[in-house]
């Protein structure tokens, strides 16, 4: 047997046990002068410090996994046809590692219909909420209050006893308070209260927790010996998030033995070295436990899906935790001893540097977000920055492009929307100006001619009759151009592509334009392919060649010249038709041109020969041709004249 070698580690404990030991002959004779009633005050101050600790621990331990169902919560409710697999997903990155948490489900409607882990919980599946007079009870309460509702404890189907989270889900798609459904999370009690270092006795003390339900001081005990609340206990209070619970303690001898501390004087001292070698023997192992907390915490560090990276003052790289690297803008060994400004570009070095800075000189929490180019994808990241000396920091950074991608949905969406209230505006600004306009000047003259028809020479008559025929057109283009706006906006329109000839299927239609373009002194050019086969959809595009014709038409002036021709053209080994409508007409600047196609900028220029129009006609060719895959292209100058193009797959 080797002799027992007596080191510094051995002789410090020994040297701490006999100062301690005169400290308390020391306090213990001191103490005696006390009254016994200063004696028992400070041992409930004492005590009730102690508690206050506990209760913060325990109200930690149990609001962290409450989160859990309000984070649930959050997300159903802007995501309300979640499937049982992305909750699945969602739940295990919640609680995955979670060794308090039993399980947690979703109940849309109230009847559960998705747990996770599933495996152990299948019975659970259709439980109905409601059917259970106290279930019931506590779930009504909770949709009442919008609140997190914490029952129990309660004894579980698979044994243990638990608490249960309740929280609401109120659908956010829709507006108004729209109930979806129930997130709770099954919360061991066993677990929970270990978690928040929380035992029957301890120290000297017993303790014991009442309040089932979150009833308060007017609960049952459903820890400890009830008893405890009979013997003039010190309380706190656990705030939950609806109600309360009780934690009251005593001396597990009972308050009696500070009544005289002089008979357990030499008991005392006669413990205190024995107490003092096991309080060392403690610290010992401690620092043993700390050696294996600093590897769990390790291995937690590689599980996590963050990053958390320790910088200098200098912005260099110290020491690079996390394992994910998946989220390094380089691999691991590139970055540590690197300055960041060394690193990234100078605008995010900026931001990194700004937040070290502001981390240090105010030692309070910094939070800044920052994209990044990692693997050809751009990723956003949240940073929450920590001060750990003068000299470093601690950053820490999650990957947040999921949300920035919804934020980006949202705003697109306020986008459409906007442009849908300009729509309706516009459709409301047509009917009350240019439907109402054509149709009080077409009332008039109809009651012209009723009064003064004996009074009207044939020549007279036939000049309001053709004044009203111009009208009554002008009032059809006007109705058509709207009917097929409208029905374009609500997407009623079906795009039936088939194979044609252009020239045979509208030179027909063509045909009229050739006197509108008489009547008014211009040329009108058919200049159609006789072979010019397209697959596109017949009606649609005989309305855009009609007004983009009549639109040239429109705006020539006499002696001009319009022309509509077709030619084959090959793009990317594509073959199309182009065609063009071509005129000399008065044409259109660039600040013209730039707000044709803006829906709030839209609106109808008379013609040459003032002929009248209502400002959809151009704007609905290029819907047409955009529902067909393809664009309507103009080239313009003021004074020279216009094209306007556009391709059609050959047939």
């Amino acid at each position: 047997m080797k002799p027992k070698i007596i080191t510094k580690k051995n002789v410090q404990p020994t040297i701490i046990t006999i100062i301690v030991f005169g400290l308390l002959i020391f306090c213990t004779v001191n103490f005696l002068k006390y009254k016994q009633g200063l004696w028992l005050k400070d041992v409930r101050a004492d005590l009730l410090h102690s508690m206050v600790g506990k209760k913060s621990q325990l109200e930690k331990a149990l609001y962290s996994r409450i989160y859990y169902t309000r984070g649930v919560a959050a997300y159903v409710s802007l995501n309300p046809g979640i499937t049982n697999d992305e909750y699945t997903v969602l739940a295990r990155e919640y609680i995955g590692h979670d060794t308090v948490i039993s399980s947690m489900a979703l109940s849309k409607n109230c009847v559960l219909n998705a747990i996770y882990p599933y495996k152990g919980h299948e019975a659970a599946i259709g439980l109905d909420l409601l059917a259970h007079p106290e279930r019931k009870t506590i779930v009504e309460k909770t949709i009442e209050t919008q609140q997190t509702f914490v029952a129990g404890p309660v004894e579980l189907v698979e044994g243990g006893i638990a608490f249960i989270s309740y929280t609401p889900i109120f659908d956010k798609t829709i507006p108004g308070t729209n109930f979806w459904g129930v997130a709770d999370i099954v919360i061991k009690e066993k677990g929970l209260l270990n978690d928040a270092g929380l035992r029957d006795s301890m120290d000297g003390f017993l303790f014991a927790l009442r309040g089932y339900n979150g009833s308060g001081r007017s609960g049952a005990v459903f820890f400890g010996d009830d008893r405890i609340f009979e013997q003039d206990p010190v309380t706190v209070s656990i705030e939950l998030p609806i109600g309360s619970w009780e934690l009251a303690a005593v001396p597990d001898k009972g308050w009696d033995q500070y009544s005289n501390p002089d008979r357990t004087l030499m008991i005392v001292l006669s413990l205190s070295s024995f107490v003092i070698s096991v309080l060392v023997w403690l610290f010992a192992q401690a620092m043993v436990q700390i050696k294996i907390n600093g590897k769990e915490l390790n291995a937690v560090f590689k599980s996590l899906d963050s990053l958390i990276i320790e910088f200098s003052s200098k912005g260099d790289y110290v020491k690079i935790a996390s394992e994910n690297n998946d989220l390094l803008y380089k691999p691991k060994e590139r970055l540590e001893g690197k300055n960041i400004y060394k690193v990234f570009d100078k605008k995010i070095a900026d931001l990194f540097m700004n937040a070290i800075n502001q981390c240090i000189a105010t030692r309070q929490l910094v939070i800044i977000e920052y994209p990044l180019q990692i693997n050809e994808r751009e990723l956003w990241f949240m940073a929450r920055v920590s001060y750990k000396s003068e000299n470093s920091i601690i950053f820490n950074a999650y990957d947040i492009t999921e949300k920035k991608r919804r934020e980006e949905r949202l705003q697109e969406s306020e986008r459409k929307q906007k442009e849908l209230n300009e729509t309706k505006n516009k459709f409301f600004s047509i009917i009350a100006h240019d439907l109402r306009g054509p149709l009080g000047s077409q009332k008039a003259v109809i009651d012209l001619f009723h009064e003064e028809y004996s009074n009207l020479d044939d020549a007279a008559r036939k000049q309001m009759l053709s004044s009203l025929q111009e009208s009554s057109s002008h009032l059809y283009n006007l109705l058509e151009n709207l009917l097929k706006w409208a029905l374009a906006q609500s997407g009623k329109i079906d795009v039936k592509p088939q194979v044609f000839n252009l020239c045979t299927q509208y030179c027909d239609i063509l045909a009229p334009f050739q006197q509108d373009a008489k009547r008014k002194g211009i040329r009108f050019v058919n200049n159609l392919e006789e072979d010019a086969t397209v697959k596109a959809d017949v009606n649609l595009t005989e309305f855009i060649l009609r007004n983009l014709i009549s639109n040239s038409i429109k705006f020539t002036d006499t002696g001009g010249k319009v022309e509509v021709n077709s030619k084959q053209v090959l793009i990317y080994g594509e073959v199309y038709r182009e065609i063009n409508v071509i005129d000399t007409g008065i044409g259109m600047t660039k600040e013209k041109m730039a707000a044709l196609f803006k829906l709030d900028q839209t609106q109808s220029t008379p013609g040459t020969a003032n002929e009248k129009g209502n400002g959809l006609g151009l704007l609905l060719c290029k819907e047409f041709l955009e529902m067909q895959g393809t664009k309507l292209s103009i080239l313009s100058e003021e004074g020279i004249g216009s094209t306007f193009s556009f391709l059609l797959k050959r047939g």
